[in-house]
């Protein structure tokens, strides 16, 4: 049998397998076949099917399946961490302590020292002084004009001349836009020092409670 026979009717085998080749070239194909033992080989490797077992099947979806579940998992573990971080930045955020605006919240309004019969010293808050204040930061002034607590200032303890203090809030109580009504707090405060200041530390500036400021 020619070679160059042969490869024309492997050329027309896939359409005779399929059943689409002209009557005239299957006749060819048949005869053909009937001598040639290679091609009758290579015909019936085109008709066997391949069979996948229901056990493959079902392992191969199981696979899938399980591919889709770890990417859900992996997506899920993702944005929560996203909403957590978000959420704890902005707690973090919220319970930071920063000094109260003097000015914004008037605390010349609402700040003052009361002094008792026997001397007693209070610090009295009202208004935003009282119900926005998270804690009172002391300082202790010197007659150079540092602060015990700013370092910057370079505070001189043999120099004290006055008692300060300085509002702390919570950075999510400056989201409140009115101002606040609450009732009057009174805090002890030493009185063993000239006088008794609010010390503004956004603007580095004193403002005189009680008693008398010491000139330079």
């Amino acid at each position: 049998m020619s070679q160059k026979k042969c490869d024309m009717i492997r050329d027309l085998l896939p359409l005779y397998a399929d059943s689409v080749c002209s009557e005239e070239s299957r006749k060819a194909v048949t005869d053909h076949l009937a001598e040639c033992a290679e091609c009758r080989e290579m015909l019936n490797k085109m008709n066997q099917k391949v069979a996948i077992s229901a056990d493959t099947d079902i392992s191969a979806l199981k696979k899938i399946k399980r591919r889709i579940r770890l990417i859900k998992a992996a997506v899920t573990a993702a944005a929560l961490l996203l909403l957590c971080g978000g959420l704890f930045g902005g707690y973090m955020w919220a319970v930071t302590d920063c000094s109260m605006d003097y000015e914004k919240y008037n605390i010349a309004e609402d700040v003052h020292v009361e002094e008792d019969s026997d001397g007693t010293l209070w610090l009295c808050m009202q208004g935003n002084a009282s119900a926005l204040s998270c804690y009172v930061y002391p300082t202790i002034s010197d007659t150079n004009g540092g602060h015990m607590g700013y370092p910057d200032q370079q505070f001189d303890k043999e120099k004290k001349a006055g008692y300060g203090v300085t509002l702390r809030m919570f950075r999510i109580a400056k989201l409140v836009p009115w101002k606040v009504n609450a009732y009057e707090q009174r805090i002890k405060i030493r009185n063993d020092l000239q006088y008794v200041f609010y010390y503004d530390d956004a603007t580095n500036t004193e403002h005189v409670l009680w008693g008398e400021k010491p000139s330079a």
